[in-house]
């Protein structure tokens, strides 16, 4: 007869180590990600200190993701080529003429916000952008604390020293605050 105890065992040893395989591949990858944060000082990712103000120079859409998170995104226009979902992305004028249309979208960012780049997070299984910055909208009408999830912000080169991939905010989006423009201060309270 087939089964018994042995069967039992088996089935039991091969759950365990899968298991055990998938809990290894979970902190293994939490302790990736966590590393990236961590390494926010390093060459990659200096262009993104968080004590820098950038102005945006075009306007940007401010939308929820599918986990209801709130997320700062170019429009379809500005999106990356090879951006997942890009062609259903709106333009700046489609989501203007007709915002009802797009209930995933909160409104639009406008040119001239100051904003912050708070944290890097390299995030390499995300099916949208391996690079993801949380930044903290510090005037305007979607004014916040709390940091919003910034998506397809970023600009990537190579250091010629080295060889690495360095990335920075995208400069046909965001330019640093001149040092003349004041103290900044948050208009929430």
């Amino acid at each position: 007869m087939f089964g018994g105890p042995w069967l039992g065992v088996l089935v039991f040893v091969v759950i365990a180590i899968a298991m055990g395989w998938g809990v290894s591949r979970l902190f293994h990858a939490m302790g990736q990600v966590s590393a990236e944060r961590d390494s926010h000082g390093d060459s990659q990712h200096d262009a993104f200190d968080p004590e820098e103000v950038f102005v945006l120079q075009r306007d940007l859409l401010l939308g929820y993701l599918a986990d209801g998170r709130v997320t700062l995104l170019p429009a379809r226009d500005d999106l990356p080529a090879h951006a997942p979902g890009r062609k259903r992305m709106p333009t700046l004028e489609q989501f203007r003429d007709q915002p009802s249309a797009y209930p995933d979208l909160i409104g639009i960012v406008q040119r001239d916000t100051r904003v912050r780049f708070v944290e890097v997070i390299q995030d390499p299984d995300n099916p949208q952008t391996s690079l993801l910055v949380l930044v903290r909208i510090i005037d305007g009408p979607y004014a916040q604390k709390q940091p919003v999830l910034g998506m397809h912000l970023e600009s990537a080169d190579r250091d010629q020293q080295t060889g690495r991939t360095r990335y920075r905010p995208r400069n046909d989006l965001f330019t640093p605050n001149p040092p003349n423009a004041g103290p900044v201060q948050s208009t929430t309270p």
